[in-house]
């Protein structure tokens, strides 16, 4: 039962957390929660194992069956959450016919579901 709240507080704080580009401290401030970005190398690691797995592939057709299309790694976001057990939280955006950008939002690996971005 423990997991499963984690994984849902985790989920929520990712949802705000790629709420919008560039807005991680301010989403941090909000929950109250610990993180940082991961940048550089350490990134590109994160996400070349990300997107060659079987769970990302699975997410990516589904996601890619409602009509979004995925424009490559240049826009992912990278945040570990220090407050769950140094979570790694991957923000992956997918963007609708008509500019609509949603965020498929994966946690330690796993697929946590996609959500609109908020507007500001």
């Amino acid at each position: 039962m423990k997991k499963l709240l984690t994984v849902i507080g985790g989920l929520v704080v990712a949802v705000s957390l790629f709420a919008g580009f560039g807005h991680t401290a301010k989403a941090a401030t909000d929950c109250g929660c610990d993180t940082s970005p991961v940048l550089g190398a350490e990134k590109n690691k994160i996400i070349a194992n990300l997107i060659s797995s079987q769970e990302f592939k699975v997410a990516k057709l589904s996601i890619q069956n409602e009509g979004f299309s995925w424009k490559g790694v240049n826009n992912i976001e990278v945040i570990v959450n220090h407050t769950y057990n140094d979570a790694i939280m991957v923000g992956v955006p997918f963007y609708n016919q008509d500019g609509t950008i949603e965020m498929a939002v994966f946690i330690n690996g796993h697929f946590m579901g996609h959500n609109p971005m908020e507007e500001e």
